[in-house]
Order: C-alpha cells, then structure tokens, then sequence
C-alpha cells in the first residue's frame, strides 16, 4: 500500500517539476485530460466490465457505497457551511471528501495486498458505485456550486457527460459480461490493458500542472477538512454501513478499504471544468495520497 502512494505523489510532483522547468505547460492541461477521457479512460472501464466476477451476492457492495457517499456529502456540505466558505470552495470540499480514488488507486492496491482481501468486491465499488457517482452525484454538484447559471446549467452538465465515451464503455462492458464474455481477444485485451494503464500517470500529471503551492498553503484549513472527512470519517461510516447491511470477513474488509482511499483523481478534472477551487481539490488529492500511506495500514490492522 504505501509503495503505491509514494509512487503516485512522486507522479504529481513530477508534473509539477516539469511545468516548473517548462517542460510541460499548464494550458496543456485539458489535452491531458482529452486523451484519458475519450481514449485512456474507456479501455480501462471496459476491460474492468468484461473481465469482473459479478456475482450476485456482491451486490450489496455499491449499495453500502452510495450510503457512505450520502452521508458524506452532508458532512462535507456542514462542514463548509460552518466555515462559511464561497459556492466554489464549498463545491470543492464536497466533491473531495465525498468520493475516493477507488479505480485508479483502490482495486491494484486491493490486488497487490494479499490475502483476506475480496477484489471482487473492489471492483464492484469501483465499477457500480465510484463509477456511476462521478458522473452523476460528482458532476452535478460541481455545476451546482461552480456554475453561476444553476440547476440547469448543472442537469445539463450531468446529461453531457453520462454520454461521454467512459459511460459508453461500461455499457457494453456490462452487456458482454452479462452475455457470458468474460474474457477478450487477447490482442484487444492487451491493447485496453496498455491503453487502461495510461490514465493513472496522466491524470497524476494533471494534478501536478494545477498545483500551486501558495493557493495550498492558503487552503491548508480546506485541505485539512477534506482529509479528516476522507481518511477517518469515511471508514467509519461505511464499517457501520457495511456491518448493518450484513456484510464480513474479506467482503467487509475490503469495502471499508475502499471507502478510506485518497480523494479521487477525477473529482480534480471534473471540478476543473466547473471552475471550483481546484487548488483545494488538488491538495487534497497530494495530502490525502500522502497520508493514506500512514492509514491505511492501520485501518486494515485494525480490521
């Protein structure tokens, strides 16, 4: 576990390395975020469609999961209510602290942490429940509280991107799963496994290209929030979820991991398009990456 996320923070400090030197710049940005959304992004959804093992008995998995992003969701909202932020730095500690980084981050940490683990049940959290959030419940809200027109504007934005290439992706991946396809040609597997593999450092470089150190330090307070509702508060709530719903062993493990991983990559990307205070989302994503290498080991130690 902490391999990972030393490896993932050392991806962001690098994008920002490079746009320092020049290398890369920041308005280079969105072409990044092009090439994961309509190419990178729906291998990687697809090849996770086909190959999963759904069974029925992991679909209590999601359910537990939109219980804990509800209830994050109105702990993150009174929290920035409390402090009396902006619409725009209220929308960014919502979308940070109500959704993790369970795809790019969760399920190879999950395969990669030995027994006692259900990866199935990683990858239903993430296929059902993290997938669908981003774009509905996080796409919304970041039109809702970063875009000045309203909830218009905000149902428009949901619509536009439910039909983006990623949502195209896990429908066929579903139905081929459902029709018995569990596997694919292995010259197309391999092309989704390499194209799949391509999203988590790009979308770590994007991180990097946003990050400016002094709007971090001026969001420390934010930041802070975010990580507390991520890293502790999440857990908790889904462990009480999760136990209530009937879930245990692997299962229950495996699914309180996931709600405590780091603040999800796309939150960053899709605030960005909505104008929220992406410095805040980006801290968080380096803070709460950084940390997780410290909770989540005790997390998992203490279940």
């Amino acid at each position: 576990m902490t391999a990972t996320a030393v490896g993932a923070l050392a991806i962001i400090l690098l994008g920002w390395l490079l746009r320092r030197l020049g290398v890369i710049r920041s308005k280079d940005g969105p072409m990044l975020i092009q090439v994961v959304i309509y190419l990178a992004l729906p291998a990687l959804v697809l090849h996770i469609m086909v190959t999963s093992d759904l069974q029925p008995a992991l679909v209590l998995v999601p359910l537990v999961g939109f219980a804990v992003h509800g209830a994050l969701v109105v702990v993150a909202l009174s929290a920035a209510r409390m402090r009396k932020l902006d619409r725009p730095s209220t929308g960014a500690v919502i979308v940070a602290s109500a959704v993790g980084n369970t795809g790019f981050f969760g399920v190879p940490l999950i395969a990669a942490s030995g027994a006692h683990l259900s990866v199935a049940a990683a990858v239903m959290f993430d296929t059902f429940c993290t997938g669908i959030l981003t774009w509905t419940s996080t796409v919304w809200i970041c039109g809702r509280f970063g875009d000045p027109s309203g909830d218009a504007a905000a149902a428009r934005g949901v619509w536009r991107n439910l039909l983006l290439p990623p949502t195209w992706a896990m429908a066929l991946g579903l139905g081929l799963n459902l029709a018995g396809v569990h596997s694919l040609p292995q010259v197309i597997d391999r092309l989704l496994v390499i194209l799949g593999g391509a999203v988590l450092p790009l979308v770590l470089i994007y991180a990097g290209l946003v990050i400016e150190w002094d709007g971090i330090r001026r969001a420390w307070r934010d930041v802070s929030t975010v990580a507390v509702i991520r890293l502790a508060i999440s857990p908790l709530i889904c462990f009480v979820f999760a136990w209530a719903i009937g879930l245990d062993g692997d299962v229950l493990r495996t699914v309180v991991l996931m709600a405590a991983m780091p603040t999800a990559m796309m939150s960053l990307v899709i605030g960005g398009w909505f104008k929220l205070k992406t410095d805040v989302i980006a801290g968080a994503v380096v803070a709460t990456t950084l940390l997780a290498t410290l909770t989540l080991p005790l997390i998992r130690a203490l279940l």
